[in-house]
C-alpha cells in the first residue's frame, strides 16, 4: 500500500512499517490524501495482530509545518487512541527538522519511542 506525489513517497509494508521519503510541501488537498492514507494504514493494522508501528522518517529530508501537523493529528494522536499499538519513529540525525521537531511528539504519546541514527 503506497502513495506517491511530486518528490515524495509514502509506503506501508503491511507488517508494521510506515515510511516517508523525499520532500513534502504540498497543497491542502494533497495533505487530505495523506490523512486518508494514514487512516487506511491504521485500519489495516487494526485487522492484524501488529502491536508496533515503526514510522521511518530517515529519508524524509523536508516536511513543512502543515505536514508536521498532519503527522501529529492524523497519525501520532490516532496511534495514541489505538489500544495495544505502540509507535516507534526512526529519524535521521542529519535532518534538522527531525532533530528539532520529532522529540516534541513525545508530549503527545507517553510511550512513544524516538530513535535517531
Amino acid at each position: 500500500m503506497n502513495i506517491e506525489g511530486k518528490g515524495y513517497k509514502i509506503g506501508f509494508d503491511g507488517r508494521g512499517t510506515l515510511a516517508m521519503s523525499g520532500n513534502i510541501a504540498v497543497t491542502p488537498d494533497e495533505y487530505e490524501e495523506i490523512e486518508d492514507y494514514f487512516e487506511k494504514v491504521l485500519d489495516a493494522i487494526s485487522e492484524t495482530d501488529i502491536t508496533e508501528l515503526t514510522f521511518d522518517l530517515r529519508n524524509l529530508k523536508f516536511l513543512n509545518s502543515s505536514g508536521i501537523k498532519t503527522i501529529c493529528v492524523s497519525l501520532v494522536m490516532e496511534v495514541d487512541d489505538t489500544d495495544g499499538l505502540h509507535m516507534k519513529i526512526l529519524c535521521n540525525n542529519s535532518v534538522s527538522w527531525q532533530v528539532e521537531t520529532i522529540p516534541t511528539f513525545k508530549e503527545l504519546i507517553d510511550d512513544l519511542e524516538v530513535v535517531f541514527e
